[in-house]
């Protein structure tokens, strides 16, 4: 018994005179946004390229005169980092859009969820994460928290998966040097590969691509002083399965590419820009483009944003996009809560037309 003891002090004293193991720290975070939202159109444009009441419980449409909208989806998530003695920082993040208006819907969907490894100017990211696309050169322009987009959706939904539209990417790997999108460096860029993350599908449900890395896209952004230029290209891959053969389905390799720049005249006031393009791969005329200008001016607890846009196809019979208007207001209440308007109007000319208007709140936390 003595032995029994003496044995367990001596564990006991040799585990505490180790070094304390680093455990991740960990943040939740998040916020409520929801706001009433009015759309209407006319002519056959059905939405296209404006979100119409996120998480509505009865939707929104031209057919009603209001509705509630969670359009910037609420959430919930915990990140943290953890210092190893290697001089790598390793990191974590798992991300939930919250259903906070329609009951009985999905409670909880993924936005994002990844590890990631930094050191220096690398970082090393696996899972879930921001989409390049978005990052380099769209946020020149399309600053708006829910709408404000349709220029850059005439031309980005073109993609396959999770890379259309170039928010948020499912099953990715990226690399970056530097600060990454977003930020002023001197110079920074990103190389992401998408795997297994094309949602075509044969008729009979069969997957359309065989390809383990089923996209790639590669973003760059280079400062000098008060100004930026940046640009992003995001590009399909594709290998056409077997039951996709049998159906005789071809297989295309949608691309886009965008490139723009940023101006910052004075702290409060700034001015973006940007030109993209996309091909959908189905042969002659099958191209759009947009050009997108935007500026951006804040006093003191207001922050401002507007813009206009064009964009055509050269499949004169798909819709063009004559004329696009967005503008936001945020203006902000304390340091977690706000109150914003957005509205947007785009005209497809001879296809009809569509208009927005919300007014939101959000509380973060």
């Amino acid at each position: 018994m003595h032995y029994k003891k003496l044995s367990l002090a001596v564990a006991v004293a040799a585990v505490c005179s180790q070094p304390a193991l680093a455990v991740p720290n960990a943040e939740i975070y998040g916020f409520v946004d929801m706001g009433l939202e009015q759309y209407s159109e006319s002519g056959a444009v059905g939405g296209a390229d404006i979100f119409q009441g996120g998480y509505s419980p009865t939707g929104n449409s031209n057919d009603q005169t209001v509705a509630m909208s969670n359009n910037v989806t609420s959430r919930i998530g915990v990140r943290g980092k953890e210092a190893h003695e290697s001089g790598w920082t390793g990191s974590y993040n798992l991300e939930f859009a919250a259903n906070v208006l329609d009951n009985g819907g999905d409670a909880l969907a993924t936005r994002q969820g990844w590890l990631a490894l930094s050191k220096g100017d690398h970082e090393f990211k696996f899972g879930a994460q921001w989409s390049p696309l978005f990052g380099y050169s769209a946020w020149n322009t399309n600053q708006g928290e829910a709408h404000g987009l349709a220029s850059y959706y005439y031309v980005v939904d073109q993609l396959p998966g999770s890379m259309a539209y170039g928010f948020r990417n499912d099953s990715t790997m990226s690399y970056t040097y530097g600060s990454g999108p977003y930020a002023d460096s001197p110079f920074t860029g990103t190389v992401a590969l998408h795997i297994a993350e094309d949602n075509r599908k044969t008729d009979a449900g069969d997957l359309v691509n065989d390809s383990g890395i089923t996209g790639y896209t590669l973003g760059a952004a280079s400062s000098f002083g008060a100004a930026t230029i940046n640009a992003a290209y995001a590009q399909s891959v594709a290998k056409q399965s077997d039951a996709a053969r049998l159906a005789g389905v071809d297989v295309t390799e949608p691309y886009v590419w965008t490139l723009g720049g940023k101006y910052q005249a004075s702290k409060q006031l700034g001015f973006g820009l940007a030109y993209r393009v996309s091909d959908n791969d189905t042969g002659v005329d099958s191209k759009r483009y947009s050009l997108t200008g935007s500026v951006q001016y804040s006093v003191d607890n207001l922050d401002l944003h507007a813009g206009v846009a064009k964009g055509e196809a050269e499949d004169d019979s798909a819709r063009q996009l004559d004329g696009n208007f967005f503008t936001q207001a945020i203006y902000h209440l304390s340091e977690s809560r706000h109150v914003r308007f957005e509205y947007e109007q785009v005209d497809y000319g001879s296809d009809g037309d569509a208009h927005v208007v919300l007014v939101s709140m959000r509380q973060s936390f």
